[in-house]
């Protein structure tokens, strides 16, 4: 997907879903942390045009039952996704989520920026910050998503 087209708040606002979620490393190797996933991404504008909120989540789409019970049910589904909501802005092609509220306690209070492509009704969002799933890093996430009507 390339980057070469201009990414501006209108064209970014609005509902995406989730068509792909991988890890990829620099000799091409990809690995998807949860599988096949379904996810959902809502960036959305104050009355004046301007970046106001943002929701994203994130869910593998085959989970184990879940047995409260179970202190492994329990963290096999705390690991099975992730989500969080919070402020956002845009400069160039790089938009920040200031996380507010996170399924992942330790995302909140801070900005997570990803790299921004956008071509037509697709979205593509990377980073190069290492995982909680795979903290060692070296590799690249990719979120692809698709325009998404509410």
């Amino acid at each position: 997907m390339s980057r070469e087209n201009a990414v501006n708040l209108a064209a970014l606002a609005g509902a995406w879903r989730l068509e792909r979620f991988v890890y990829r490393w620099p000799d091409g190797r990809e690995l998807a942390p949860l599988g096949e996933a379904r996810g959902q991404l809502l960036y959305l504008l104050d009355g004046d045009g301007e970046p106001a909120r943002m929701a994203v989540q994130v869910a593998a789409c085959r989970r184990p039952p879940f047995d409260p019970a179970s202190e492994a049910s329990l963290a096999a589904h705390f690991q099975s996704g992730f989500a969080y909501t919070g402020g956002w802005a845009l400069e160039g092609d790089a938009v920040h989520h200031d996380v507010e509220i996170a399924s992942l306690p330790f995302w909140e209070g801070t900005r997570l920026t990803r790299q921004v492509a956008l071509e037509g009704g697709r979205l593509q969002l990377t980073t190069e910050e290492p995982s909680p799933q795979l903290p060692e890093g070296g590799y690249m996430t990719i979120l692809e998503w698709t325009r998404d009507a509410l």
